[in-house]
């Protein structure tokens, strides 16, 4: 990233802390019995460790591979040929409306199994509208998805609350949490409830190419590819030791400067609010009095284009996003902001902006000054 770049998109990648991708990889292989392979497989034995610290579970319960959308077609489609396999009666995934695509699409494609698919709405807030999931709960219920922070509008939801109910009601059906935009934002959910988290070293400070999931013993998965015993298994292949080493690089920042980060990004946000209120820039929040991480803020500004927005900031070098960076180039609305209920017109004036704890308030204030700038000539070539 250039030095003149204002870079505000961190939900799409997060700003990398400079140690956690500027380092040389240990030369082993960490499968080798031999001093070179000990010392490789020690950084993948102190970064489950660290996990582990971090979210809860056990170092052995963590496995890595590429990324969340891996890690995602892991354990829905592993969890579903087991299934299959074991000849379950168990045909049924829930799923809310507002997941990434890397989960809701994957359990999509579940329904070429056999598989029915209930989709849960969330209300104006973004928040899932738990009654109906709870109702939808049957003796077919294969799993449960619920992300825990969403990532268009980074609206917070339930989970643990949704994964105690659930296994209150029926203790075999597994939980599933997509932790990408929740692991080191807010509390990580009840890992004595909830069976799999998945998480992305990228959206951490870490390098690309290198993601994380907890496995809980009560999850059951068939392997989708074969090979090696590397992962138990579960994922064959020689372990990405630069992204795993990139990975507890970046995880021990978040461990020693947890409050400070926390702090220094919530006064991001209401530096951001302010700022806008103070240059009279009409703008709402879509996710008005919800619960929401503090690191996304999906912003709706009356008579923007976001499109044409997006381009102009873009020629000043300030990367925001209209919501998912997977969905960016699509024509078709967001489904997140759609099951939101918000209009066409609301949609097309939508932004987000995401932080990461490498943000500058200077950047922020750049923003606010380009919108205001924006919307003002819009305004006057509206009325001229």
């Amino acid at each position: 990233m250039t030095a003149s770049m204002i870079y505000l998109d961190n939900a799409a990648s997060a700003l990398p802390f400079g140690d956690a991708v500027n380092f040389q990889v240990a030369p082993g292989n960490p499968s080798s019995d031999h001093p070179a392979g000990h010392a490789a497989k020690a950084i993948l034995d102190r970064t489950r460790d660290q996990l582990s610290a971090l979210f809860g579970g056990r170092p052995g319960e963590y496995y890595f591979c590429s990324g969340a959308t891996e890690a995602a077609n892991l354990i829905i489609q592993g969890h579903c040929q087991f299934l299959k396999a074991t000849q379950s009666p168990r045909n049924q995934i829930i799923v809310s409306a507002i997941e990434h695509p890397a989960i809701f699409n994957t359990v999509k494609h579940m329904q070429q199994l056999g598989f029915g698919i209930d989709v849960v709405p969330v209300d104006r807030c973004g928040i899932i509208e738990t009654s109906y999931l709870y109702d939808a709960l049957s003796e077919r219920t294969a799993m449960v998805l619920v992300m825990g922070v969403n990532n268009e509008t980074g609206a917070c939801q339930p989970v643990d609350e949704i994964a105690r109910r659930v296994k209150m009601l029926d203790a075999q059906i597994p939980v599933i949490c997509d932790g990408v935009q929740m692991l080191t934002k807010v509390a990580a959910p009840d890992l004595a409830c909830v069976d799999a988290i998945i998480g992305s070293g990228h959206k951490l400070g870490a390098a690309k190419g290198i993601g994380f999931f907890f496995l809980s013993h009560r999850l059951r998965l068939f392997p989708l590819q074969l090979g090696g015993e590397q992962e138990s298994g579960i994922r064959p292949g020689t372990e990405n030791l630069y992204g795993i080493e990139s990975l507890y690089r970046a995880l021990r920042h978040h461990e020693r400067n947890a409050d400070g980060f926390q702090s220094h990004v919530r006064q991001l946000g209401t530096l951001l609010l302010e700022t806008l209120a103070r240059l009279h820039v009409a703008f709402s929040l879509n996710t008005q009095d919800g619960d929401t991480s503090g690191y996304v803020f999906s912003l709706r500004f009356a008579g923007l284009d976001a499109s044409k927005a997006m381009k102009l900031l873009a020629q000043r070098n300030i990367c925001v996003s209209k919501g998912s960076a997977c969905s960016s180039v699509s024509p078709v609305p967001s489904r997140v902001l759609s099951a939101m209920k918000l209009t066409p017109a609301e949609m097309g004036s939508t932004l987000r902006v995401s932080f990461s704890p490498l943000s500058r308030p200077e950047e922020v204030l750049a923003f606010c000054e380009a919108i205001r700038s924006i919307l003002s000539v819009e305004a006057k070539v509206v009325s001229g």
